[in-house]
Order: structure tokens, then C-alpha cells, then sequence
């Protein structure tokens, strides 16, 4: 939580119920183009001022006449006031704008609204800032952002929390569009970031995502590529896209074919077409690493959900019910799902562990941190960190269920006495990280009662604690021919339920230069002890196969009574009889 609170909703198109149509000398432009739409709030009813700054000279704005102005209303019945403005500062209040509209509130509707200026404003290369200003009836989540935050694209006052004028990050983009006419816009403009890396088989192909941004007036709907390594080019391909406006970004199949020999080759994409016309933007290239292999494994993914919470925040209630529902509602993701609550992010409280405050690390945000907050899979979403707001859980996990994983995990649990004995069993397709590959063992455990959680009414139960890691970030595998094996022992807290307890796995890289290079590349669970558990991938000892006797042998057969550091053959002989020989190096 910070000052300003963020609740996340979805809403994947700009669709308007009156929406106005460019003409072929217009277009809309605004820092936010489209995409998912969370709202701000501070948890008052009161009066918000809100607006993006266009510097001058700007190079679609400046020889442009605005026209009119496109934005998102949450609720229009809670409104008492609405006026759209532009000025040249930032105004004390809307009636001090340079231009200023007053809107009955009466013609605005839920979602997008297109509002037409009576007074087209000529904005003649100024600098100016263009905004809106409301008051709600009674509190809410009611300023509208999206997308990636940019310098000048936020800036919002109110009458209570912020009541100077404040250019907020960390947020997005303010959903405020303008519809421009006059000026000459560019098109057929797409550009490409950097891609991979990427694997693939002997004789195969692979599709590769590549992010491309359209930088021109109309929408994308189909680009034309090549691609060059080793100084050849390939044919010029076409690929169908869905639709996306100026500024908007989408990530693009690109399939690449591996090369006739094993190694890795330099892939340089080029951008050559747009909508069959010739791409007019200069930086026209993406660069990625293609490794090809002689034979490749892949797994299935599944995905590892981390969330930020404490009891001091009031909207992580809300949160965890919207994880729950997430989970209830789509069983399916749910068994690919491994969730973990990290109590930081806002203060402390009783459950949280050194760990988890270390973990606020992956925040990488001047402004700080906050809760309710999540990870899925580490992986970057685009703002350069992995964390994100709440909400969306389905489409996150989504599109993480549709990345190929090169890593599979196995899992051994079994309880001896106050210790719970893990051993996990990975694999790999190919070296997947530019950093050593480690693994991590988080222990979590369910259904314990909260002492005193804001913002619940009644009793809260708490959920997916981590309790316990094997090393905060993780141990580097031995890996041999592509296989390694890790053992660890957790100590059980005789406070801890036991039969509420499951144990976490996960292979991820680790760099701690850069927070958004640490991806999860795959993730097991299991419930401690148990044999009910819904992974099937994972293997688990019943509660009755208790250890008898464990003992370890060097790779010659002779009995170590002590074994330190090293590979080690460990033998572990069970209640019912069953005896279990495997590889493990101690550490």
C-alpha cells in the first residue's frame, strides 16, 4: 500500500459506446493505447485532479488541433462533477485550466468515454498539460492508468492523500487519450526489441516471442520479416497479428529454423513491411541467440505464484479472495499453480521470515514497496521488475502456462520425527540460464488464524505461508548429463500443523546485478508427507512410510558415517521395508 491504492480489473480493448472515428487527417494518441486498465484510489470520497504533460514541440501533438479527449470512468453514477481542461502548468484547480469544459456527469457512462471539445484547442508546439477533474460521492477506485508508465504520463492531485500535485510511477500510464487533427503523423512504423534466447532440436523450429511496437498513426495488422545469421538472409515471410494501435506493444510468433550444425548463431530479425507498406522506421532490427542442440527435452510448466502481504494491509483480503476465486474457478491452472505468501512488502507482522523481507529486493523501485503485490514465475511483465498489482491472476498465469519449460522437478518428501527429509530430482533440456542454475525449497503451511488482519471482517485465515527456505536465493545444482539431485532437511516447528504443510520447488537462475534476470524456469509441489497430492508429476511418501534408517555411501560402496561436501550415495530405508538408493551431493 502506498499513499495511492491500486485495484486491478480487466479490460483487454479501448471500446467506447459513442466512440469517435479519426477521420484520415486524425488520429488518437495518448501515453496509454490500450490493454488491461487498474484503478487508484485513496479510500475517500473527494475531488481528483489528473493529467499527462505533452512537452513542446512534440512530434505528433505540437502541429496538432485537439479535438476532443478519450477516457475511463469506473463508475459514472458515483460522479458529482466532471471537467476536462488544458493548460499550460498544472492548475490549482480545474477552473484555473487555460481552457476548461464542465461534462454532466448524466452523459457519462461506465468504461471509455469520448468527449468533445466545444472549442477545438490549437496547441501551436506548446507545452501543455492536458487533464480531467472529478469528484466521486462516496470512496472508490476511480482514476484509470495502464500500460507501462513513461516519464509525463501521471501526474494526479486530490483533496485529501495528495493535495500538491505529484507525477506518480510504479502505476502506468494515465488512460487519457487525445484525438488530434492536422498534423502529419507517421505510419507504417514498427519497431522490435531484442529477443531470446532460445533452443531448439536438430531439424526442428521454434517459435520465438518478439515484442513489437507500432510507432505509427493506423493499426497493425500483419508485418513482413527476415532473418540473417552467418551472412545469409532468408526470403522475406508475412505474419498475421491482432490489431494494435499506436504505442501499443504485442508480442509476435516469429518462427526460426535451427541450424544444419549444433551451436549458437546470432538471429538478426528486420521488420520490412507493415500492412504490405514498407516499415518506415529506421531502427528496424532485433538481435537473439538461437542455441541449436542434437536432441532436446522439454516439460510442461507450471507456475510459481508469490505474493506480498501483511496483517497491516488493509486490501490483502481482498486480494487472497481474489487468488482463491482464481484458483476455485479454474481448478485446472490452479494443479499448475504453486502459490507462497511472503509476509513484507508493508511493514511486517508475526509470519514474516528474514527471507521474505529479502525478497522485497525484487521490487527494484525507488518509490518503495507495497502490498497487495505479486510474482509470477520472476518473470518481468515490461516494468523492470517482476512485481505486480493484484488482480489479472488468470491471464498471468496464462501466459506463463504457454512458455516450454526446459527443466522437470521430481519431488521425495517424508517426515522423520520433527524433521521432514526433500529430496528433489531435476532435469534439464539444455543450460537455460546465463546464470549457475539453482534450486529453491520453500516450505509453506495453510490454515493459520490471523492475530489481527486489516481490512477483514471477522475471522481471516491465513494462507501459503513460507515458513521455512532451504537459502534465500536458492542452491546451485551439480548438474551431470543434464541431471542433478538435491537432499535437505527442514527442522518442524512444533507450533507448525503438519498436515498443513506442502513443500515448494523451483529451479530459477539467480543474478543479483539485476532482479529481472532471477526467472522461475519450473516449479513442483507437493503436501508434506502426503499421497494425496494433486501435481502428478510429483512424487510423495504416505505419512505411514516413515524413515527407519538413513545411511550414506561414497561412489566406491564404503559405508560414511559423516558425510560432508561431495556426491554421495544415500540410502533411506523406510517403516514398510522399502529401501531408497539415490545419487545426492551435500553441500
Amino acid at each position: 500500500m502506498k499513499k495511492l491504492l491500486l485495484l486491478a480489473v480487466t479490460l483487454v480493448a479501448t471500446l467506447c459506446a459513442k466512440a469517435l472515428e479519426p477521420t484520415d487527417t486524425q488520429m488518437w494518441w495518448g501515453y496509454y493505447s490500450d490493454g488491461y486498465i487498474d484503478y487508484l484510489g485513496t479510500g475517500d470520497a473527494e475531488t481528483f485532479d489528473c493529467a499527462i504533460f505533452v512537452p513542446a514541440n512534440h512530434n505528433f501533438v505540437g502541429a496538432s488541433t485537439i479535438k476532443a479527449v478519450r477516457l475511463n470512468i469506473s463508475s459514472a453514477s458515483n460522479l458529482s462533477m466532471f471537467k476536462v481542461w488544458i493548460s499550460k502548468k498544472l492548475p490549482s484547480s480545474a477552473d484555473q485550466a487555460d481552457y476548461v469544459q464542465e461534462v454532466s456527469v448524466s452523459s457519462l457512462s461506465d468504461g471509455f468515454n469520448d468527449i468533445e471539445f466545444t472549442t477545438p484547442f490549437e496547441v501551436n508546439n506548446q507545452a501543455i498539460y492536458v487533464g480531467y477533474s472529478f469528484t466521486i460521492k462516496k470512496a472508490e477506485y476511480c482514476i484509470a492508468v495502464g500500460g507501462d508508465y513513461v516519464d509525463n504520463s501521471l501526474y494526479i492531485k486530490s483533496s485529501s492523500s495528495v493535495t500538491e500535485w505529484e507525477a506518480i510511477s510504479g502505476y502506468g500510464a494515465l488512460v487519457l487519450q487525445l484525438l488530434l487533427d492536422g498534423g502529419t503523423y507517421p505510419n507504417n512504423y514498427a519497431t522490435a526489441e531484442n529477443f531470446g534466447p532460445a533452443v531448439v532440436g536438430l531439424g526442428q523450429s521454434v517459435d520465438i516471442p518478439v515484442k513489437i511496437t507500432n510507432g505509427g498513426k493506423d493499426p497493425i495488422t500483419s508485418i513482413s520479416y527476415t532473418i540473417t545469421s552467418n551472412g545469409a538472409t532468408t526470403e522475406e515471410k508475412t505474419v498475421k497479428t491482432d490489431a494494435f494501435a499506436y504505442l501499443s506493444t504485442i508480442k509476435v510468433n516469429i518462427p526460426f529454423e535451427a541450424d544444419a550444425t549444433v551451436g549458437s548463431v546470432t538471429k538478426t530479425l528486420t521488420i520490412t513491411k507493415v500492412n504490405d507498406n514498407e516499415n518506415t522506421a529506421s531502427n528496424n532490427t532485433a538481435t537473439g541467440n538461437l542455441t541449436t542442440v542434437a536432441e532436446l527435452k522439454t516439460w510442461d510448466r507450471n507456475v510459481l505464484i508469490e505474493e506480498f502481504t501483511t496483517e497491516y494491509c488493509g486490501f490483502c483480503p481482498d486480494a487472497a479472495a481474489g487468488l482463491h476465486k482464481f484458483m476455485t474457478n479454474y481448478p485446472d491452472l490452479a494443479k499448475r499453480t504453486a502459490a507462497v505468501c511472503h509476509h513484507a512488502g508493508y511493514y511486517t507482522d508475526w509470519l514474516t521470515i528474514d527471507a521474505s523481507e529479502k525478497y522485497t529486493w525484487f521490487y527494484n523501485d525507488g518509490g518503495g514497496t507495497y502490498a497487495p503485490a505479486f510474482m509470477y514465475d520472476r518473470f518481468d511483465w515490461g516494468g523492470g521488475t517482476p512485481v505486480v498489482s493484484r488482480g489479472n491472476y488468470k491471464e498471468y498465469v496464462e501466459e506463463r502456462l504457454a512458455e516450454t519449460s526446459y527443466a522437470g522437478i521430481d519431488l521425495i518428501t517424508a517426515f522423520d520425527g520433527d524433521k521432514l527429509n526433500v529430496t528433489a530430482y531435476c532435469e534439464r533440456g539444455w543450460d537455460f540460464s546465463s546464470t549457475p542454475i539453482r534450486i529453491t525449497l520453500f516450505l509453506t503451511e495453510d490454515d493459520i488464524a490471523a492475530k489481527s488482519q486489516s481490512g477483514a471482517s471477522g475471522s481471516f485465515t491465513h494462507q501459503h505461508v513460507l515458513r521455512a527456505v532451504n537459502d534465500t536465493w536458492g542452491s546451485v545444482l551439480d548438474w551431470n548429463d543434464n541431471k542433478a539431485s538435491y537432499s535437505y532437511t527442514f527442522n518442524i516447528d512444533s507450533s507448525w500443523k503438519t498436515d498443513k504443510l506442502k513443500v515448494v520447488a523451483f529451479v530459477s537462475g539467480y543474478d543479483s546485478n539485476n532482479p529481472t534476470n532471477c526467472v522461475v524456469e519450473n516449479v513442483a509441489y507437493t503436501v508434506a508427507g502426503s499421497s494425496s497430492d494433486p501435481v502428478t508429476a510429483i512424487k510423495a511418501l504416505s505419512t505411514e512410510d516413515k524413515v527407519t534408517k538413513t545411511v550414506y555411501y561414497d561412489l566406491t560402496g564404503r559405508l560414511v558415517v559423516n558425510p560432508s561436501n561431495g556426491l554421495f550415495i544415500k540410502a533411506v530405508t523406510y517403516q514398510n521395508g522399502k529401501t531408497v538408493t539415490k545419487k545426492v551431493v551435500l553441500k
